[in-house]
């Protein structure tokens, strides 16, 4: 039995860390700044665009590459080139919205270029999100989303929750 237990915690470990989601993320800044690409207008936020049947996004400023075809799956949307996605990168993470998503994504890097995902609710959850716009509250360092169909609404962004600049919580 003695024998036993090292093999079953090493299986338990490998299945649990095993399920997390991952994506590629070609990462070849390893040493950015704290944060970046927060305002963009439609000309100057990044499109996607298409090698083979991968859906691809840069981040212009540090030339990393995102992979997005397993977030275009959960978002139920056909890799296509010219998606217009907003992003942010702050404090290690990289956040990513885009036209016609339902959720934003956290992207946390990993090693070997890669990045694992997680996704929450937008401000407005049953609206899909047209021509996203990050800015950044600079007394904290909180992200804040706009986008041309929340009708001039700011939302703010904090511990994975949304309120309105306005002090009132996102869906309200």
């Amino acid at each position: 039995m003695k024998r036993k237990l090292p093999i079953i915690v090493f299986l338990s470990t490998f299945l649990l860390f095993s399920c997390a989601s991952n994506l590629k993320f070609d990462q070849t800044c390893l040493t950015c700044v704290k944060s970046q690409r927060f305002a963009c207008s439609n000309d100057e936020c990044p499109k996607t665009f298409l090698v083979d049947k991968q859906c691809l996004v840069t981040i212009v400023e540090t030339g990393e590459n995102i992979f997005l075809n397993p977030i275009l799956e959960e978002e139920m949307i056909m890799p296509a080139a010219d998606i217009p996605v907003a992003i942010a990168k702050l404090n290690g993470y990289v956040y990513l919205t885009g036209n016609g998503f339902n959720k934003l994504w956290i992207l946390t890097p990993q090693g070997d270029n890669e990045a694992e995902y997680k996704a929450i609710e937008l401000p407005l959850p049953k609206l899909k999100i047209q021509n996203p716009i990050f800015s950044l509250d600079l007394s904290n360092y909180l992200l804040k989303l706009t986008a041309d169909n929340y009708n001039g609404k700011t939302y703010v962004l904090e511990d994975d929750e949304w309120s309105l600049i306005d002090g009132g919580k996102a869906g309200e």
